[in-house]
């Protein structure tokens, strides 16, 4: 759940209520323990309160399962129950910990312990980089996209290109006979216009994303055959990203590559070069979102797993706690 400061307020009672409820049970049973002389454990009065109290909440957590299969009834704001599912379920770790008496046990508590820490540290983890990772994607990659859509841009941005190399040099000349290269001579005009896939400029008050552009390209057909070899050892980088090896996969190796090739053709095709160099920058960026969407979502199957193991062992532990008590 985004923490943003807009929400502050939605957070502060459930963390409140977390920290009070934390608060004054570690209270009690500091005093308690003091009183006994000696760190009570899950069978006194306060360590069984602390225990009952964190087997609720680690129920009530579970409740945010059904309630996302149910939200077609409109049972409580989803926004509220993340925020409770978040500080609500903080505060069960450490009444965990009292109700143990700052002891492992034998291997079912030492277990379900060691899963319910894991199964927190998860949640926390997730809930930081859903604060971190989309903040840091706005700022950091302009031409972030759809991610279910970023092959087809891809391959979008991909035909861009060609359309731009036809557009400013022509058809690649094995493509041509002679009759189509006289045809053709007669028709490419000394500058065009094309329409063609672009990174929006991040910043104040600005979107990040894919966007169209028209852009003027110069006749470049004295570097016909450059560009269109440039093009070749681009094309499946500008589809497939970094799972091909390709000169442009670093950027800075895409830098001076490129840099190269401008030297090589002449100032008429430097715009060529630019925007492919561009399309370029934005499958690199196409490939770090991936990896961070990656990141965004591999937690939550492992967050899940984790805590039904806890609530399946904690029904075991409940089990035999009553049976030998």
């Amino acid at each position: 759940m985004l923490l943003q400061r807009n929400q502050i307020r939605l957070h502060l009672p459930f963390a409140f209520l977390a920290l009070v409820l934390v608060i004054g049970c570690a209270v009690w049973y500091v005093v308690d323990s003091r009183n006994a002389e000696q760190w009570l454990g899950g069978g006194s009065t306060v360590g069984l309160a602390c225990g009952v109290i964190a087997a609720a909440i680690i129920a009530f957590e579970m409740l945010l399962w059904p309630r996302k299969l149910l939200r077609r009834l409109r049972l409580f704001p989803t926004k509220y129950w993340l925020a409770a599912h978040l500080w609500i379920g903080l505060a069960s770790f450490p009444l965990a910990i009292l109700h143990s008496g700052f002891h492992l046990g034998g291997f079912l508590p030492a277990t379900l312990m060691i899963l319910f820490a894991l199964t927190i540290f998860s949640g926390v983890y997730g809930w930081a980089i859903q604060n971190i990772l989309p903040k840091w994607l706005l700022r950091n990659l302009p031409a972030e996209t759809i991610y279910s859509q970023i092959d087809h841009v891809a391959e979008l941005a991909a035909e861009d290109a060609k359309r731009m190399l036809i557009a400013s040099c022509g058809q690649r000349r094995t493509m041509l006979d002679v009759s189509q290269l006289d045809m053709e001579e007669m028709d490419l005009s000394l500058t065009q216009t094309i329409v063609i896939g672009a990174v929006r400029q991040a910043g104040k008050g600005r979107t990040s994303g894919r966007t169209l552009q028209t852009k003027l390209v110069n006749d470049s057909r004295d570097d016909r055959d450059r560009l269109w070899t440039a093009f070749d050892n681009i094309e499946d980088f500008l589809i497939e990203g970094g799972t091909v090896t390709s000169p442009v996969t670093d950027r800075r190796e895409a830098s001076i590559w490129f840099n190269r090739l401008r030297k090589d053709c002449g100032a008429d095709s430097h715009g060529v070069i630019d925007a492919l160099e561009e399309l370029c920058d934005q499958r690199r960026q196409f490939d770090t979102q991936a990896v961070v969407h990656r990141w965004l979502h591999a937690w939550l199957p492992l967050h899940i797993g984790l805590s039904v193991s806890v609530s399946v062992l904690l029904v075991v532990h409940i089990w035999t706690a009553l049976k030998y008590w």
